[in-house]
C-alpha cells in the first residue's frame, strides 16, 4: 500500500533567469546598472508521495544554470598599470558587458494539488552552487588628470569565479600612454579577482534559498508540460566584492557598497511521471 503512494519522475527544459539589484545612478539620476535575462537549461529526477489521490508531496533534484547578462554603462574609473610601479587612474566612460553562467543543484520541497489535467505545486527550494563562470569585455574611454584624452582601450572579462585567484590576468597586454609619459601595461584579459590583493571567498555564495511556484498541464497520466518560477530569498553574492564602478575614495581606494542581489528565473519543462 506504501509502494502505491510514491511515485517518481523527470524533467527538462529550457530556462531564463537574471539577478537583480539596485543600481548606480548618474549624475542626472540616470541608472548606470542593468540586468537582462540569461539562456540556460535544467535536468532533473523527482520522487513524490500521495497523500490523497488529488494531493501529496514532492522533493526534486534538479541541475540547473541559472545567471544574467550585466551591463555597466555611465562615468567611471581604471587604474591603468594596476599592480605596477608606474600604476595610474584615469576617469571616464565605461561600458561594460558581462554574462554570468552559474550552475546549481536545486533541492525543492513542494507540495501539489491536481485539478482535472492541471496540477498547482509550490514549495522551498535549496540550492548548492556547483560552478561559477563568466565572459564579457569592458571598453573605456579616458581622460587623463590635465584633461588629455586617452587612447580608448578594450579589456576581456574571463571569470570562473570558484577557481581563479587574486590578481589573476593574462600574460599578454598591451599599452597605454598618459599624457605622452611611460607607458603603462594593461591585461588584454582580466579574471575574476584581478583587482583585489587577496581573495577570501567566492563571489557568488554557496547556498541560496528560495520559494518556487509551479503550474503543469497533464496530457495524459504520466506526459506533462510545466512552467516554474523560482524566486531567491537572499544575497547571490558576497559584498566583498561588491564595489562601486563609478567613483573612488580620496585615497583611490574601492567604495564597497552593501546591495542584495537577489536570482529569479522561469523553467519550462516537459517530463513524465510513474
Amino acid at each position: 500500500g506504501q509502494n502505491e503512494k510514491l511515485g517518481c519522475g523527470f524533467r527538462a527544459g529550457a530556462s531564463i533567469s537574471q539577478f537583480n539589484g539596485p543600481s548606480e545612478t548618474g549624475p542626472n539620476g540616470e541608472s548606470l546598472e542593468s540586468w537582462s535575462n540569461a539562456k540556460g537549461f535544467h535536468i532533473g529526477a523527482a520522487l513524490s508521495y500521495k497523500v490523497t489521490d488529488l494531493f501529496g508531496a514532492r522533493m526534486e533534484f534538479v541541475f540547473s544554470q541559472r545567471g544574467t547578462i550585466y551591463d555597466y554603462k555611465g562615468p567611471s574609473y581604471y587604474e591603468l598599470g594596476r599592480w605596477t610601479v608606474n600604476n595610474k587612474v584615469i576617469g571616464g566612460t565605461r561600458s561594460q558587458t558581462l554574462n554570468v553562467s552559474n550552475a546549481y543543484i536545486d533541492i525543492p520541497l513542494m507540495v501539489y494539488y491536481k485539478i482535472g489535467m492541471f496540477e498547482l505545486s509550490g514549495g522551498l527550494n535549496s540550492a548548492l552552487l556547483i560552478a561559477s563562470t563568466a565572459g564579457g569585455s569592458t571598453d573605456f574611454e579616458g581622460t587623463s588628470s590635465l584633461g588629455n584624452p586617452v587612447t580608448p582601450f578594450e579589456v576581456g572579462l574571463n571569470h570562473n569565479y570558484k577557481k581563479d585567484k587574486a590578481k589573476g590576468a593574462s600574460e599578454e597586454t598591451f599599452e597605454v600612454s598618459v599624457d605622452g609619459g611611460f607607458p603603462n601595461t594593461v591585461p588584454e584579459t582580466v579574471y575574476a579577482y584581478y583587482e583585489f590583493a587577496e581573495k577570501d571567498k567566492n563571489l557568488y555564495k554557496t547556498l541560496d534559498f528560495g520559494i518556487v511556484g509551479c503550474v503543469s498541464i497533464f496530457l495524459n497520466e504520466g506526459l506533462f508540460f510545466s512552467a516554474r518560477y523560482v524566486h531567491g530569498l537572499g544575497d547571490v553574492d558576497e559584498n566583498l566584492y561588491d564595489v562601486s564602478l563609478k567613483s573612488l575614495n580620496p585615497d583611490e581606494s574601492f567604495i564597497q557598497r552593501a546591495d542584495k542581489n537577489t536570482s529569479r528565473s522561469w523553467q519550462f519543462s516537459v517530463g513524465f511521471s510513474f
